[in-house]
């Protein structure tokens, strides 16, 4: 990683870095497993897998309530963020 500073400004998981930079080169142990957390936490603040994960979660769980509640004949409807209400 460079500086973390480009043509917009800092990085927005650029103190997550340095965290983990600091963490890893002042650990004593050849492991650096204490380091562990701090790794996830960059890696998880580029990539958003355990965010994508959760929202996955939730997602199959509403479609499983949707199915359930067709088939018991009650309303119950899928809420879409996107559509901005209108589904």
């Amino acid at each position: 990683m460079s500086s973390g500073i480009g043509y917009r400004g800092t990085n927005r998981c650029f103190p997550l870095w340095e965290d983990f930079q600091q963490c890893y080169f002042s650990s004593k142990e050849k492991t650096r497993a204490d380091c562990v957390p701090a790794r996830e936490d960059y890696l998880e603040c580029l990539h958003h897998f355990k965010e994508i994960a959760r929202v996955r979660t939730i997602k199959a769980v509403e479609r499983d309530n949707y199915n359930k509640s067709k088939a018991n004949g009650t309303d119950h409807k899928i809420i879409s963020l996107s559509d901005n209400g209108s589904s």
